[in-house]
């Protein structure tokens, strides 16, 4: 029973220090600097931008790939705080620049399957993929910040989802033997469509944000 005292004091602790906030975050949307500015105890608004990028190996779609992803996201969020305490709900919009470069890798014995169909890596030569996640793209999430009424360090937790596009995907082969020939071309657009069919899960994209700021 201790727990519900603890949880009502987060919702409605006082957690308003002031009129501007600046720190820094990471967010599966990147590592990045948040700014804000709040108009009262329930309402704050917030400039963000994040970058990041990783690389990996790995398997879609039956073909290898040495993939590299690049985050940079910039956008603005209105948060409300309906007890006036730490718990906010947050709408927002980014302008999006999140992108994916991949290079394939034939398999142990040296072939491809593309789109069914089996070629040899001197049919395929250099296959490359790119991958286009939108321009911008809403965002939805609740979060908590916790912070000195006085002024200070403050932290935060958000959770939330942006609804960019279904991701784009272009596959690519040169200085194949086959690279301009119909059969490989056609077998490319079959094998892109079902990269684009695994893909489709990231068009609501999971924000997970932990920030540390300072309120002045």
């Amino acid at each position: 029973m201790r727990a519900a005292p603890l949880l009502l004091a987060g919702l409605v602790a006082p957690v308003q220090a002031g009129d501007w906030s600046l720190g820094v975050a990471a967010s599966t949307l990147g590592l990045g600097a948040e700014a804000g500015y709040s108009f009262s105890d329930r309402f704050d608004v917030r400039l963000a931008g994040y970058a990041f990028s990783l690389s990996q190996d790995g398997e879609e779609s039956g073909i290898e790939f040495d993939s590299t992803l690049d985050l940079a996201n910039v956008g603005a969020y209105l948060d409300w705080r309906p007890f006036a305490g730490a718990f906010r709900v947050s709408a927002g919009w980014f302008a999006t620049d999140n992108s994916l470069d991949a290079d394939g890798k034939p398999g142990p014995d040296g072939t491809y399957d593309i789109g069914g169909v089996t070629f040899t890596a001197a049919e395929v030569g250099a296959l490359q993929a790119t991958g286009d996640l939108g321009s911008s793209a809403p965002y939805l999430g609740l979060g908590w910040l916790w912070g000195r009424a006085d002024g200070g360090l403050a932290w935060s937790l958000d959770l939330g989802v942006l609804f960019q596009d279904s991701p784009g995907i272009e596959l690519t082969s040169t200085g194949g033997t086959l690279s301009s020939q119909p059969e490989l071309q056609e077998a490319l657009a079959v094998e892109e469509a079902e990269l684009e069919n695994d893909l489709d899960q990231y068009d609501v994209y999971p924000v997970v944000t932990f920030g540390v700021t300072y309120r002045f």
